[in-house]
This record gives structure tokens, C-alpha cells and sequence, in this order.
């Protein structure tokens, strides 16, 4: 088995009966924070890890995920063909040991594992992976989130239980990018083939059956979701029996909790008070490098009849304007307390081989008076004296709707600030706190003018990219953008497997978006968190040393957590973890490297401030 992935399942029991009867012991002696006790009647109680989030689940149906805690059930419940490794993101072995691609790169088949069973122990198949991938392609919006994981007219073949051929209609990496679609159980999803997306996404869940370490049992909207650990997980069987999520409302009481002991880590916290857990007893705080970004992101109109369509939002000046009038440096230093770089482009630095720093000649630097310039040289002018420019062509006023996502970290704050900067140039703002379900519905809807919200993104930067794509409207796009010479320069990046031409159109697709402005990258915070050292050990960022411990792109720490023996100073760092030492035998070193992964989190994600 490879490393990092657990191990072997004997040898796993007896760590977990060891871990256990220590843990009881610790207890017995009285030491504080240990994450067992004895019942009444002598048993010992579950060994529970406690997570604290500010995001709650938005739904337990996997066609309609959007957000932080949404993926981290999908982490913890289900599988990808193949997953993220820990070091650096690149494809490595999860239903799938590996992916062979013939030379045109036109079919790929897949190893599939054998001896894996679904939470209800019918047995998995590469059926259950053909019927996911087509599951998707088949039922319309419902696959939207991830039909474009699976391009160019892909078909999937399963001559045996252990065997997925992948083919396509042109050369594509799309198998090792890899696909971050969520394998399924045929026995359960099957009844919904062909139906209306509205009911294939509104379809109950609970309790998902997956062939994750974990699973979802129980859900509590605003108050806490619960898994089950997997006994027969084929990684191994995870070491804690359950993981609790506790849904807070606010940061201060997150951190209270995390003080006294009711949680074991708190994600993503706020600068102040991530800052007032240093050298707290038992508590370590963990900054992470940035994997996501708010997002001043414009409306176009084109989601339906009752969407809103600003005019003057269509004027690409307009847009630069908005740009020029954000002082980007000011929310680094004033929202995130330096704990963030500057925004630009939609790959984020932390991507390092894929991210294009934009020079500084030909950034929109905050400047006030080329913004008001912009707007004047371009016919947009206070006619009445009200403070208010109106659209020439129109007459409207530019007066904005902008809800913006309290449960997004920073975002309030920074809104505060945009408000007066916009009102300055001669745009009346109102900014409108709001919930994320209430954004949710905005979204589909499109009815706002901009919002901030965030983005996060994939390892590899399709995804990220595909969003202001035509196709993407009431898909993953944010307001419907559409821009033609965006679309065909997209799609020649999907067929570019040569790595340095790859690059150099996902740089053309950075600076594109970045001119053009449909959305508005204002910065790049860290991620911070805090966890107690005292109850568990074998905390493993991911990816890299430099990752999160909980909420990133797999569920390391969550299966490699145990209780902290005596004497052990383990906790008090993250631990390495295993890195999965995968050589993929028939991949060129084109499409290894190639590939490039660089760090991120999710897509969306859910922060709070």
C-alpha cells in the first residue's frame, strides 16, 4: 500500500486498540484533554475529533456542492479516480492505482482497484465510475459542476470490475488533471438517471454511501454535521471513530471553544484573533499559504428573464475604472492585517508555476483621478449634480445592487471600504451584507449588480479559466461574461499538451480576464488556523508543509490523526505525513510535469471574518 494512505488494515487495528487503551489510561490518570473517556458502564466512548467552522453544509447532494464544508464532506465521504497527493497536488492513486495513456493520448485505461466496498457493503465496480462520468454528461444541468472535467466527447468502457478505458475524440490529460468529479454508487444514483436536474439535485442524502474513510450520518443545519468512520475504508481504517463539525456564528465564539476544549481546531480565523492565540497553553496556530481570493465580481444579464443587466457594466471602461478606484494595499493592511499580498490575476501566487505576475506598468493601480478620467473621457458624466454619473447611452444612473457574503472573510470590511472609493469617482454603491444562501440564490437568479463573494480553483488552472467561459453561464460563472476571443483561447489551452505552450496561454488567459475585468481579484489572504496539541497528533498539512491541516484538497489529517501517547511532543507541530511515493508507469514526463500542479484549495470556498 502506498505510503501516506494508511496502513494495512491489522497492522491499523492494532495501533487504534493501542491508541485507545492509552488514551483510556491517560484519562484514568486524570491528565486533561485527552479525546476519551469511560462510560458508566466501563466502555470506552467513541474517540470524536471536534472540528469548528464558520461554514455550515450547504447541501449533502454532490450535483449541488459549491462551497468549504460541502467539499469537505465530499473529501471525507467519497473518492476521485484519482486524488490529489500530498506534496505537491499532482495525480496520484485513489479508486484508480494508475492511468496509462496510448500515444496519441486519445484512450487512457485505468487500473481500478478490486476488494473496495461501498458504506453499505455492496461491492464497488469500475461500473460505478463509467456510470458517474456518463451520470454527468447525461442529465443536463445537473453535471454542470463537472462536465468540464470530462471534454471532448469522452465514452467509457469497463471490460472487467478492475478495468475503465478511458476514450476521447481529441489528445487529452483530462483522466490526470484529474478529474474532480466524486464517484458514485450506481445502486443508489441510478434511479435518478434521466430525470429533471431539479430533482437529481434536490435528491436526499443522508446517509451518503461512498467508499470514503468516512461517512456522512447526520446533519444539523446551523448547528453541526457528524460522520462515521469507515472500518472497511480500503486506505485503512481511520484511527478516530467520528468527526463532528460545530457550525459557529461567529469567530470569537469559535475561538472560546477551542480555549476551553469543546473543539479540537478552528478554521480559518481572523487576523485578531488568530493573533490572541499566541502562546496560548495546548493551542498552536498554523498560517497557511493563500488558495483563495475575494472577488468584486460584475453581472452581464444573461442568466434569464428576471436577471439584472446594468448596462454601463458591459462598457469594459467602466470596469477599469472600478478597478483603478480599489486600494487593494489598503485591504491587505487594513482588512487582513497583513496576512494577504495584493490581488491580480485568477491563478493565485501560491500556483507558482502558473500564476502570471501581472508587471507594475500595467497594472490598475489605485489612482482615483485616472479612474474619474476613465469614466469622463468615456461620456459617463454627473449631468444633474447629484454626485451621480449617468450611462450616456442610457441615462441611467451608475448605482450598483452589491450584495456582498458575510460568511467570506474580510469581505464586509473590505466593502466598507470600496464604498466611499466608488462614491468618490461618481458611482453610487450600496453594499448589502447578505448570507451565502441568499448569494446562492442570486447567483442562479442574477439578480445583483456585482457582489463580492470568492474563488478558490483547481490544482490545475482549467478550471479556474472555465469559469468566465460563454458555456459557463448558470453554470460556475459568476455573472454570465462571455467573450468569444475568451472562449476559443480557452479551449486551445484544453488541447496544448506541450507544457510551455500550455503556459503561455494560461498567462494569456490570466492577463485577458485581468484586462477585461469581469471580475475584480482584490486580494490574497493567508489561511489561518489553530488546533489543540494536547488531545490529538499526526496533524498533516497538505499540500506540502506549507498547506492547511484541515479544509484542503484530501483528508490527510483526518485519517492519520491519533491520540496524543504519553510523553509524546508530536502534537505540537504538523506532522510530514506519508507522501505518497507514486511513479506513473506510460506517462511521458511531458504530461507529469506538464500538468504542473500547483497549490490550492477548492473552488468556492466558505470563510469567515
Amino acid at each position: 500500500m502506498p505510503e501516506g494512505l494508511g496502513i494495512p488494515m491489522p497492522l491499523k487495528e492494532k495501533v487504534r486498540r493501542v491508541a485507545l487503551v492509552l488514551a483510556i489510561c491517560l484519562v484514568g490518570s486524570g491528565m486533561a484533554g485527552t479525546a476519551l473517556a469511560q462510560d458508566a458502564g466501563g466502555a470506552p466512548e467513541k474517540l470524536t475529533l471536534r472540528v469548528g467552522s464558520m461554514s455550515d453544509l450547504n447541501t449533502e447532494n454532490p450535483f449541488k456542492s459549491c462551497c468549504n464544508a460541502d467539499y469537505e464532506f465530499l473529501f471525507l465521504n467519497y473518492d476521485l479516480l484519482l486524488q490529489f497527493g500530498r506534496e505537491d497536488l499532482r495525480a496520484a492513486p485513489g479508486l484508480a492505482e494508475k492511468c496509462t495513456p496510448t500515444e496519441d493520448y486519445l484512450t487512457w485505461t485505468c487500473d481500478i482497484r478490486s476488494g473496495v466496498e461501498w458504506h453499505d457493503g455492496t461491492p464497488f465496480t469500475a461500473r460505478d465510475i463509467a456510470f458517474t462520468y456518463e451520470f454527468i454528461l447525461n442529465n443536463g444541468s445537473a453535471g454542470s459542476l463537472y462536465k468540464n472535467y470530462l471534454p471532448y466527447d469522452p465514452t467509457f468502457e469497463t471490460p472487467d470490475d478492475t478495468t475503465l478505458i478511458w476514450r476521447s475524440t481529441q489528445p487529452t490529460f483530462a483522466p490526470i488533471v484529474p478529474p474532480w468529479a466524486y464517484i458514485l454508487p450506481e445502486h443508489v444514483w441510478g434511479k435518478y438517471d434521466g430525470q429533471d436536474p431539479k430533482t437529481i439535485k434536490s435528491a436526499p442524502n443522508i446517509p451518503a454511501v461512498g467508499t470514503g474513510p468516512f461517512q456522512l450520518v447526520e446533519w444539523e443545519p446551523g448547528q453541526f454535521f457528524r460522520f462515521e468512520s469507515n472500518e472497511n475504508y480500503w486506505g485503512g481504517a481511520p484511527t478516530i471513530d467520528e468527526i463532528v463539525f460545530n457550525v459557529y456564528d461567529n469567530q470569537e465564539s469559535m475561538v472560546q471553544a477551542l480555549k476551553v476544549g469543546d473543539i479540537d481546531v478552528a478554521d480559518d480565523l481572523n487576523a485578531t484573533l488568530f493573533r490572541s492565540l499566541d502562546g496560548e497553553a495546548n493551542i498552536r496556530t498554523f498560517e497557511s499559504i493563500s488558495d483563495w481570493w475575494p472577488s468584486f465580481a460584475f453581472n452581464f444579464g444573461g442568466q434569464g428573464p428576471d436577471a439584472t443587466n446594468l448596462a454601463a457594466l458591459q462598457d469594459v471602461r467602466v470596469r477599469q475604472a472600478i478597478a483603478h478606484a480599489i486600494d487593494k494595499q489598503r485591504i491587505v493592511d487594513a482588512v487582513y492585517q497583513g496576512f494577504a499580498t495584493p490581488g491580480d490575476t485568477i491563478v493565485r501566487p501560491a500556483s507558482a508555476f502558473w500564476h502570471l505576475d501581472v508587471p507594475a506598468a500595467e497594472e490598475f493601480a489605485f489612482d482615483p483621478d485616472q479612474a474619474r478620467r476613465i469614466l469622463e473621457d468615456a461620456g459617463y458624466k454627473d449631468t444633474d449634480g447629484d454626485g451621480v454619473r449617468e450611462d450616456p447611452s442610457t441615462g441611467e444612473p451608475l448605482q450598483l445592487q452589491v450584495p456582498v457574503v458575510t460568511s467570506t472573510l474580510g469581505a464586509v470590511d473590505a466593502s466598507k471600504l470600496i464604498e466611499p472609493w466608488l462614491e468618490d469617482v461618481g458611482l453610487d454603491i450600496r453594499m448589502q451584507p447578505v448570507s451565502e444562501s441568499r448569494v446562492l440564490e442570486a447567483w442562479e437568479t442574477g439578480a445583483f449588480d456585482a457582489y463580492i463573494w470568492y474563488w478558490s480553483g483547481d490544482p490545475d488552472p482549467d478550471f479556474i479559466s472555465s469559469i468566465y467561459i460563454t458555456d459557463q453561464c448558470l453554470g460556475w460563472s459568476d455573472g454570465c461574461y462571455s467573450n468569444p476571443d475568451y472562449d476559443a483561447l480557452y479551449e486551445q489551452q484544453r488541447s496544448t499538451l506541450d507544457v510551455d505552450q500550455r503556459k503561455a496561454l494560461i498567462d494569456d488567459l490570466q492577463r485577458f480576464v485581468y484586462e477585461e475585468s469581469p471580475a475584480i481579484v482584490l486580494a490574497y489572504p493567508s489561511v489561518l488556523q489553530a488546533y489543540r496539541t494536547d488531545r490529538f497528533e499526526g496533524w498533516v498539512p497538505a499540500p506540502g508543509s506549507d498547506g492547511p491541516v484541515v479544509f484542503g484538497y484530501g483528508n490527510w489529517s483526518y485519517i492519520n490523526l491519533r491520540p496524543v501517547s504519553a510523553g509524546s511532543t508530536a502534537g505540537t507541530s504538523p506532522a510530514q505525513g506519508g507522501t505518497p511515493a507514486f511513479i506513473w508507469l506510460g506517462l511521458g514526463a511531458l504530461v507529469v510535469t506538464g500538468i504542473g500542479f500547483g497549490v490550492a484549495r477548492r473552488r468556492r470556498e466558505d470563510v469567515e471574518a
